[in-house]
């Protein structure tokens, strides 16, 4: 295989196609597959041109897929995989558990809630020891900020259970198990973190999914960037009882007053700076993250939006509670959010 893969780009190397154009050689595919899967865990080719180890390991478990098999148990969590020929396990590529994985040892640090973690690698913006944790310089991520993230998941006994395959992940801070949305906060991108999380920060006692463990859980997180969102209103999802309401069920409150006097029809094009929440806390629609300022009213796709900017004068913000019968409905197809939509608005100019 060392011949082979110095004369056939990795490239054109696919495991699926050889699997899918020829049915008779099923047997060659997957003994092909196994050599190189154990000569990767040996580290046998690692000074072969191509892609970085976690790239290939990634290519070669997908190309099994492809072998006749069910899908890989979850992911990268998966410990075997089914073939024609019987199971194979892929265990042995699941990363080592740490020394410390049963309990956090004596030099972790506890926070009063009993999560437990030890900063592995420090930040890019403290790389130096001289230079403190605190410094200005590193920026850690807000509840409803999203993080960039690697991580990889232990039970106390050492079998892996999760992992992002060393595939990066977004993940919204406040939007994780309550063990997770506290030691985020603790970390600063370019970091890496053990935390030991007791059952209650994690997934509970008991669970009857296997890809949510009961008991406490170990996880190492390497931290890569912080996207910050807007702060969203502490009301998501009800209807503050002091909104006011129009005939159509639209609740508003008014933030700031505007300095103008007309206010726009549905015909008007106007200019406005706006973001717009799930009643997940999911970000919808924002004017700081590309969303289009200049519009023609009648063109938003959300009635109760519609009907809001009708309600307004230049210069003024407005906070929408949008029901869902004014919005995309209760349980709408694809990634459309349902449910209560809030809005923050201030609409800047009518332009006709």
């Amino acid at each position: 295989h060392r011949r082979c893969a110095q004369e056939v780009p990795w490239a054109f190397l696919d495991f699926k196609a050889m699997a899918q154009h020829d049915g008779r050689r099923p047997l060659t595919a997957v003994a092909l597959l196994l050599t190189l899967l154990v000569n990767l865990r040996r580290g046998q080719i690692a000074a072969l041109p191509g892609p970085s180890l976690p790239v290939l390991r990634r290519s070669l478990l997908s190309s099994a897929g492809a072998l006749g098999t069910s899908a890989l148990q979850q992911g990268a969590s998966a410990s075997s995989f089914a073939t024609p020929f019987g199971n194979i396990d892929t265990s042995f590529l699941d990363a080592s558990a740490p020394p410390d994985v049963a309990a956090p040892p004596a030099d972790a640090v506890r926070t009063a809630s009993g999560l437990a973690y030890k900063m592995l690698l420090r930040p890019t913006c403290a790389l130096s020891k001289s230079k403190p944790l605190d410094n200005p310089d590193c920026q850690r991520p807000l509840p409803y900020d999203k993080a960039v993230i690697d991580y990889t998941a232990w039970l106390p006994s050492g079998k892996q259970f999760d992992t992002s395959s060393l595939e990066k992940r977004l993940v919204r801070v406040n939007s994780v198990m309550p063990g997770w949305t506290e030691g985020l906060q603790l970390m600063a991108p370019g970091q890496t973190t053990r935390f030991w999380i007791p059952a209650k920060l994690a997934f509970g006692d008991s669970s009857d999914d296997p890809r949510k463990p009961a008991g406490p859980l170990v996880f190492d997180i390497e931290m890569f960037s912080i996207e910050r969102q807007p702060k969203p209103p502490a009301s998501l999802g009800e209807t503050p009882a002091d909104a006011k309401l129009t005939a159509s069920g639209l609740a508003y409150q008014d933030l700031k007053p505007g300095t103008g006097t007309r206010k726009p029809t549905v015909n008007s094009n106007v200019t406005a700076y706006y973001n717009g929440w799930s009643k997940q806390g999911d970000l919808v629609m924002s004017t700081s993250f590309g969303a289009q300022l200049n519009f023609i009213v009648k063109e938003i796709p959300i009635q109760g939006l519609q009907e809001g900017f009708t309600m307004m004068v230049e210069g003024e913000t407005k906070r929408f509670f949008i029901p869902s019968k004014l919005a995309f409905g209760d349980k709408p197809e694809g990634n459309v959010p349902g449910g209560l939509l809030t809005f923050d608005v201030r609409l800047v100019s009518i332009n006709n």
